[in-house]
């Protein structure tokens, strides 16, 4: 019953715009698709700042010639769209929440995803030999025509950052202080760890402490590139420009959910790593312009 509910949703979103089109929807259902399996799996492509989807499409019966090739396309782009739909409801916003809680909740989040949806980009197209058509849609994950654009006023309001907490050991800040490194970034090693990608992240401490979280960060920066990037090695995420030339590495000690969830988007380092954190974001305020990667 979850899945009929997620499929008629992702339908949902897809067909606001599809009928508006004019679109003429598949009528072979067996054509290739995504599962709601595959997309809570695959969720986003976070690394590379997009969402992408395929669809197919063929034409209707008794349509021929070019009028043929363009109602296939048509209905290629609604395929797409429905399973642009499904991959972004099975988005992580938080360990607890993802996007289709909010698209269920919240009209205005509802309307400016299909919106964000109808305005995804045709990357690639082929017209297939038996008449069919395929397309690849892609749709930013962040910039102003980003899905970050809709989920991010649900988040937080548009409200200065907070500071995050104080450094406790005074050993730590002299170290960071008389290293001679002006950290410009901080990496998270949580590698084989099972990290989930989500929009709102958390650093924690083996205590407890919030070393980093959705209020630390500027809104602005939140919404054009995300609190955090995501990466599949250490090496990779050493060369992304947000965390600058001089990254300051600590690796994970585990990863962990919410106080209502176990969804592992989260990531835990040592009270002392949170510290150096801490110590380097006074110099540099890299917390505050989201100068943060995480390794999974």
């Amino acid at each position: 019953m979850k899945n009929l509910k997620k499929k008629a949703l992702a339908g949902a979103i897809a067909g606001v715009f599809a009928f508006g089109a004019g679109f003429y929807a598949a009528p072979d259902s067996s054509l290739p698709s995504l599962t709601i399996m595959q997309a809570a799996e695959a969720a986003a492509q976070w690394e590379q700042g997009a969402i992408t989807a395929e669809g197919f499409g063929t034409p209707p019966m008794g349509t021929y010639g070019s009028k043929a090739s363009i109602m296939a396309r048509r209905a290629a782009i609604v395929d797409a769209q429905r399973n642009l739909a499904e991959q972004i409801n099975g988005v992580q916003v938080d360990a607890e929440t993802t996007v289709e809680n909010f698209v269920i909740s919240s009209d205005l989040v509802k309307t400016k995803v299909s919106a964000l949806i109808k305005g995804a980009m045709v990357v690639e197209e082929q017209m297939m030999p038996d008449g069919a058509y395929r397309v690849v849609m892609s749709m930013p994950m962040y910039g102003t025509q980003g899905l970050s654009s809709a989920i991010m006023p649900a988040i937080r309001p548009n409200t200065p950052p907070t500071p995050p907490p104080p450094v406790i050991s005074a050993t730590i800040t002299a170290q960071i202080q008389t290293s001679g490194v002006g950290y410009t970034g901080v990496i998270v090693d949580a590698s084989g760890m099972g990290l989930k990608p989500s929009f709102s992240p958390v650093i924690y401490d083996t205590n407890g402490r919030a070393i980093y979280g959705v209020s630390n960060i500027n809104y602005d920066q939140a919404i054009s590139q995300g609190m955090v990037g995501y990466s599949s090695s250490l090496s990779s995420a050493q060369t992304l420009p947000r965390i600058g030339g001089s990254p300051l590495v600590v690796k994970a000690v585990q990863v962990r959910g919410g106080n209502n969830s176990t969804n592992p988007v989260n990531v835990v380092v040592s009270v002392d790593d949170g510290d150096r954190i801490l110590a380097a974001n006074a110099q540099s305020q890299m917390l505050m312009n989201g100068s943060v990667v995480f390794v999974r």
